[in-house]
């Protein structure tokens, strides 16, 4: 597959859905929004069949293809059939790849897509784990730097915790950039204002072709975030 992969990976309130509408602009593109960390949990799913497929290899790698999916001849062996499973992984593999395109590849004219997220709770990680199943995916890491202002708007401002915990996400994200640099770029709110930064982000995804400053301003000018 050659189609463009973007993820959004951002802390709340951080000017994700205006960064989610600008590349947008993108032709062919169809960059989604939040799956309430939907796809975090088929990752999870992924990261447990990949643990439990190495298990079953380890356990019983003095057994054939074959008998590694007999239970009798495993058991008449006096093997213990604690991690006896029958599964194919790259089956299993492959139907986590198509569910996330059928989810996100509208159709077949789609060349660029992928979606926006805020849950991660601390599993930035997991990004790795959807780059194993679409290596072609870039990451753009969406942080806001004045974070007094994000603590105090929308649900944010019901929270007595919510700068600290702003705080703590920005620095994850911010880390999980600098030891990820090949497929992560990070960008902030007040940054999407300037062109520049903007050309490079396009620069980044291999869009650069397609930055069109004039329909970027008209998105800023009619998402401005509080």
């Amino acid at each position: 597959m050659d189609d463009k992969i973007i993820l959004i990976c951002a802390v709340g309130r951080s000017g994700s859905t205006t960064l989610e509408l600008i590349l947008n602009t993108i032709p062919n593109s169809n960059i989604c929004g939040e799956n309430n960390g939907a796809i975090n949990h088929l990752l999870e799913f992924y990261k447990s069949i990949k643990y439990t497929h190495n298990m079953v290899q380890n356990e019983f790698k003095d057994f054939s293809s074959e008998e590694k999916k007999n239970l009798s001849k495993i058991f008449g062996k006096g093997k213990k059939p604690a991690w006896f499973n029958t599964f194919e992984f790259d089956e299993i593999k492959k139907s986590i790849q198509n569910t996330i395109i059928t989810m996100f590849k509208k159709k077949d004219s789609t060349k660029v897509w992928g979606f926006k997220e805020i849950r991660y709770d601390g599993k930035l990680e997991l990004l790795k784990e959807f780059r194993e199943l679409f290596p072609q995916t870039k990451v753009v890491l969406n942080v806001r730097e004045n974070q007094q202002k994000q603590a105090n708007s929308s649900w944010f401002k019901k929270d007595p915790n919510a700068l600290q915990k702003i705080q703590n996400q920005t620095r994850n994200i911010v880390e999980f950039n600098k030891a990820n640099k090949d497929f992560c770029f990070l960008n902030t709110l007040e940054r999407m204002y300037s062109k520049r930064h903007m050309e490079n982000l396009f620069a980044f995804l291999d869009c650069s072709q397609h930055y069109d400053e004039d329909k970027i301003k008209t998105i800023l000018m009619n998402t401005r975030e509080s």
